[in-house]
């Protein structure tokens, strides 16, 4: 065990790099080179599949207007699809095409598998508790935690 004192927000930043990086390389290697990084925020699970542009600017944490951006070239780039809500029809919401399901596919595939890799790493177990304990920390109240 290590006992370096190099934050937790540290580390938890370099590994969502590594991931994006790795998904990154294979949608390029896919033909997918016209998505960037910032694009996967969007196609990423649970994805984007009739949620409305303020969800999920939300959801990762973006301005609405940084999300319009990102959505608008999406759909110029042929991924996604705008259309009416279906619960009272004047908001508007996104569905992916066959090429966003694609896409979106390659990124689950990759995420899998990095998760194999690191299985076979340092264990199954040592994964599954990693897991829990990312999973706890997400359910945190963000109000429980600010200083």
């Amino acid at each position: 065990m290590s006992t370096d004192s190099t934050l937790l927000a540290t580390l938890v930043r370099r590994v969502h790099l590594a991931i994006r990086h790795h998904i990154n390389e294979d949608l390029r290697a896919a033909g997918f080179a016209d998505l960037t990084p910032a694009h996967m925020y969007v196609l990423q699970t649970p994805g984007p599949e009739g949620a409305r542009p303020t969800e999920l600017a939300l959801r990762t944490n973006m301005t609405k207007q940084a999300m319009n951006h990102l959505l608008g070239r999406l759909v110029q780039l042929g991924y996604l699809k705008r259309g009416p809500a279906a619960d009272d029809g004047r908001g508007t919401v996104l569905h992916l095409t066959e090429r966003g399901r694609d896409a979106q596919r390659i990124m689950l595939e990759r995420a899998a598998e990095l998760e194999r890799v690191w299985a076979k790493k340092i264990g199954k177990r040592r994964l599954e508790d990693l897991r829990e304990l990312l999973f706890a920390l997400d359910a945190l109240d963000a109000a429980a935690i600010t200083p």
